[in-house]
């Protein structure tokens, strides 16, 4: 690595390892040190944006923030980049997803998530182990804001529900399976590459000057755009297969790289 200046990380299966909730206290140490070199470090999730200020709270006016899979982008408080679902599409979808029996739906906004729950433990899943912003309505059709990126929840896993939500979606918007238990929807051809170059655009940092971490489908556009791409050791066989560097945690690397 010879010039690098931003570090982009996946949190859940690469950060956050073994189901863990919180973050190893040594990456706030880390990214510090990042910082005094002059070296971005970006949390680039599914999550959103509340949420990942949360996670990153002694670091969180360091750091940038590439949100709902691409569909935003934060840097200095400051929302850099929003990527919009045709509505008509999003209502259909939202539909759909209420309708199945196995699923529960969450619409993300730019600072909460919206959801009409089925049950009680979804939007106690959300807020006490997720630990969203939510914001509970009865119109999930009519929220106040436009629509970005819209999950489907399987408590029992998400695989067997992937291939039927692809048929009917997947020529409009775009279909990545986000985690064990979750189904993400977002906008056609948006993806997390998506707000990585424009967050990389407004901060005048070429790609190649760039480190990203990664373990699932929906950092693979990601992990290509950047300069030095980088899979967990326990990446799915898709990711893992398609990049040739391979690591047990990224706090290893960053060590190396300070």
């Amino acid at each position: 690595m010879k010039y690098i200046q931003l570090v982009a990380s996946d949190i859940d299966g690469t950060l956050l390892l073994n189901g863990a909730k919180t973050l190893d206290p040594e990456i706030f140490k880390l990214i510090r040190e990042l910082h005094k070199k002059g070296i971005l470090f970006m949390a680039a999730s599914g999550r959103e944006y509340t949420n990942l200020r949360n996670l990153f709270v002694p670091v969180a006016d360091d750091i940038a923030y590439l949100c709902l899979n691409g569909c935003l982008t934060f840097y200095q408080n400051k929302c850099i980049s929003k990527e919009i679902m045709d509505t008509t599409i999003a209502r259909k979808l939202i539909t759909t997803i209420q309708n199945d029996s196995n699923a529960e739906v969450l619409v993300s906004g730019k600072k909460t998530c919206y959801i009409t729950p089925k049950n009680q433990s979804y939007y106690e899943h959300l807020t006490t182990t997720v630990k969203n912003h939510v914001t509970v309505v009865d119109d999930l059709l009519n929220i106040s804001e436009p629509y970005t990126k819209i999950s489907a929840y399987f408590k029992n896993g998400v695989d067997e529900h992937y291939q039927k939500y692809a048929e009917l979606f997947g020529q409009n918007i775009t279909v990545q399976i986000g985690g064990k238990c979750w189904l993400d929807f977002a906008p056609k051809n948006v993806n997390k590459s998506t707000g990585f170059l424009k967050l990389l655009l407004h901060l005048n940092i070429p790609a190649e000057n760039t480190v990203m971490f990664g373990d699932n489908d929906n950092d693979k556009q990601l992990l290509q755009a950047c300069g030095y791409p980088i899979a967990m050791k326990t990446a799915v066989p898709s990711i893992y297969e398609l990049f040739t560097n391979h690591v047990n945690t990224v706090n290893e690397v960053l060590r190396k790289l300070l």
